[in-house]
This record gives C-alpha cells, structure tokens and sequence, in this order.
C-alpha cells in the first residue's frame, strides 16, 4: 500500500490483491479471524441457504507488471488481534 500512495504513477485504479492461487475462502477467513480474536463460540453457516460466494477474485495483472516479485504475507500470518497490542 505505501508503494501504490508513493510511487504507482497512473490514475486508473490498482488492485492490491494476492495471486489466484493464493486466495482463501470467505469461511477460511472467518475462521482464521475467529481463532486470532480467541472467539470459540463457535461459527454457524447456514446450509438452508444458498453457498454464497466462495471467495472473491480480483486480478492483480496491473499490481504484477510493476512488482513481479512482491510477496504477500500469507492471511494467517498477517492477521493479528488487537489482544497483541
């Protein structure tokens, strides 16, 4: 992020978003947040209504041409309570 304020020099908007491959599923996320904010009340899917969206993709086509070699912190490794402050 603090390279895109500095640095990327077009108007058109850019994704900051990690490779295909890399996405995770919205319950993982849900799951991941859960665990770091020390929730165990458990989650509840609803299996009476549709799946929803599974994940959300956004190409980072743009974001790779300028930083083919950036890499992301992985979602588990990144995300952290605020208990750890």
């Amino acid at each position: 992020m603090i390279w895109a304020l500095r640095e990327y020099p077009e108007i058109e908007p850019i994704l900051l978003s990690v490779n295909v491959e890399d996405e995770i599923s919205i319950a993982h996320a849900a799951q991941v947040i859960a665990k770091q904010m020390n929730y165990d009340s458990g989650l509840v899917f609803d299996v009476e209504q549709a799946d929803g969206q599974f994940k959300k993709t956004a190409n980072n086509k743009k974001l790779r041409n300028y930083l083919p070699s950036f890499r992301f912190t992985p979602f588990e490794q990144g995300f952290i309570s605020f208990d750890s402050f």
